[in-house]
């Protein structure tokens, strides 16, 4: 079992919350499906998220594959029940709104250029294997984010605007704070790239990068004014 000094200590402990991140991505998509049937979109919407719950099923699984491969099988994934579903508090179409946007429209988008990076170091054949699979599928993810995003927005345009325009600083400073934390971090080895390990100045880059550049355009194009996290230090 990985000890505090073990010098795979990192990798073990990255793909083994890449194992819980991408299972509870599908139990979060679930919850997507019933509530888009509910809301009465588009049944093609409907079975395109039934597909992505079996894509982030299967990432979960590759994902504890690669940290066997890599000799972490004594450490098992850590599910948070908690986590693996969303609140109703303000209704089902704003339920729907919210983890379409935070989920999909703000992480899928941001996933794509992150594995992109992750990839491009990857030399381990089973890190490179999981994170060749997700980056085919991601691209797909997010599609379905705008698409599901734009049918809400015909369902109610002000309502749907007005929402995610008043939930994006929030939902924009935790993906600040997960992927782009102020400060540094601790460099890299070259066994911890090749394994899929991404450096901070990286995830710190592609996040700004996306924040300020593919996110603003997207959101533009469907009349959504998006802020820039004040905390972006230039």
């Amino acid at each position: 079992m990985t000890g505090p000094s073990d010098p795979l200590r990192r990798i073990h402990e990255e793909w083994r919350n890449r194992v819980a991140a991408e299972y509870r991505s599908a139990a979060l998509t679930a919850q997507v499906v019933h509530w888009t049937i509910m809301a009465a979109l588009p049944e093609e919407l409907v079975t395109r998220a039934l597909r992505i719950v079996q894509d982030e099923l299967d990432h979960a699984r590759l994902s504890h594959d690669c940290l066997v491969a890599l000799g972490g099988e004594d450490l098992p994934a850590v599910l948070d029940a908690t986590a693996l579903q969303e609140p109703v508090t303000e209704g089902i179409l704003a339920a729907l709104v919210d983890s379409v946007t935070r989920n999909f429209c703000l992480g899928e988008t941001l996933a794509v250029p992150l594995f992109n990076a992750m990839r491009k170091h990857t030399t381990h054949p089973a890190a490179r294997k999981v994170l060749t699979r997700v980056l085919k599928d991601e691209a797909r993810h997010r599609q379905f984010g705008w698409d599901a995003l734009d049918a809400l927005l015909e369902l109610d345009v002000d309502g749907v605007t007005a929402r995610v325009q008043q939930r994006l600083p929030s939902f924009l400073e935790d993906l600040r704070q997960a992927y782009a934390p102020e400060g540094t971090a601790e460099p890299l080895r070259a066994d911890e790239r090749a394994a899929g390990l991404l450096d901070l100045a990286d995830y710190q880059s592609v996040f700004w990068g996306t924040v300020s550049e593919d996110l603003p355009r997207r959101f533009d194009n469907r009349g959504i004014e998006m802020p820039v996290p004040s905390s972006v230090d230039g």
